[in-house]
């Protein structure tokens, strides 16, 4: 088997059938073996009924894995990659957005140098400007927090399948499948690929999901905050300690200070603020702790066909 292509699927009723034609269609005319794995992640539509069509109509090509409920796209991907067959495995999104026909980009550029990864970078992303901005942004900041993180990663993607399948026995407080492979490997790259407009449907990732998404990655792959916290402290530290040389000085020598109430107050005010800061970033990776030593699974499947 060449590739396995492994597609989440959340809502996709009215696009998963048309995805996969152009899939058997983009392999079929390039003489390569593959595989198609959609993992359903128990969304709110029809998506499984006509994921079963599909089965039914391609047995040989087509494998259905059905989650007790809903763990995510990450997870949903992770999830495929235990079944899949293929020397490469392609992750894809359900609603259309990337085109099926720019596998062969990603293929191509795999073999200029052997890469581990490669990612499908868009050449115009087709989502509102507001959320193109704060994408754009978090993906810097992202990058600042976990170096190792390919800048231009996407949900587009071509992984080798025994890095892919390293993922697998991964256990953290939030799955971030960028952050795994950042771990296993450096060696990735990325080509433009065309970013089209959703297909069909409403996206499941809201902005508050969005927010929610890049503060779980910031706190669960990166130390920045924990590092950034201590640096601080101790520039907080040194100030205070030459103030207070200062203060004990001009008192000697010019003794025209009266320490008012307003300063002081100020003091502790941006104490206590610091100190707060500090015990809520402790409590975040706390949290995380605690989830982790649970070890909750990340996916649970129900049904495969």
């Amino acid at each position: 088997m060449n590739y396995s292509v492994v597609v989440p699927v959340y809502n996709g009723e009215t696009t998963v059938k048309y995805l996969f034609e152009r899939i058997k269609s983009f392999f079929s005319s390039n003489g390569y073996t593959y595989e198609v794995i959609f993992v359903y992640d128990c969304g709110e539509d029809n998506s499984w009924k006509i994921l079963k069509e599909i089965k039914l109509e391609n047995p040989e090509n087509v494998t259905l894995i059905k989650l007790s409920r809903n763990f995510g796209q990450h997870n949903a991907l992770i999830c495929g990659f235990e079944y899949a067959k293929g020397e490469f495995i392609i992750s894809m999104d359900e609603d259309l957005q990337h085109n099926p026909e720019d596998i062969i980009k990603l293929i191509d550029k795999q073999k200029e140098s052997d890469y581990d990864v490669v990612y499908g970078k868009y050449i115009e992303r087709k989502h509102s400007y507001f959320r193109n901005l704060t994408s754009s942004l978090m993906k810097k900041i992202i990058k600042i927090a976990i170096p190792d993180v390919d800048i231009d990663y996407s949900a587009f993607r071509l992984i080798k399948a025994s890095v892919a399948k390293a993922t697998i026995e991964m256990r953290n407080s939030y799955t971030f499948l960028d952050g795994y492979l950042s771990w296993i490997t450096s060696n990735t790259s990325s080509c433009l690929v065309t970013h089209n407009q959703r297909q069909g449907g409403e996206s499941s990732y809201s902005y508050k999901k969005l927010l929610t998404h890049s503060i779980n990655v910031f706190f669960t792959f990166s130390d920045l905050p924990v590092r950034f916290l201590s640096k601080l402290s101790i520039v907080i530290i040194c100030s205070m300690s030459f103030f207070a040389i200062y203060i004990i000085v001009r008192k000697f020598i010019f003794n025209d200070l009266a320490m008012g109430y307003p300063s002081l107050i100020l003091l502790i005010g941006f104490g206590i603020g610091f100190m707060m800061l500090g015990i809520g970033i402790i409590g975040e990776y706390v949290y995380r702790i605690s989830l982790k030593t649970t070890r909750r699974p990340n996916y649970k499947i129900d049904k495969v066909y």
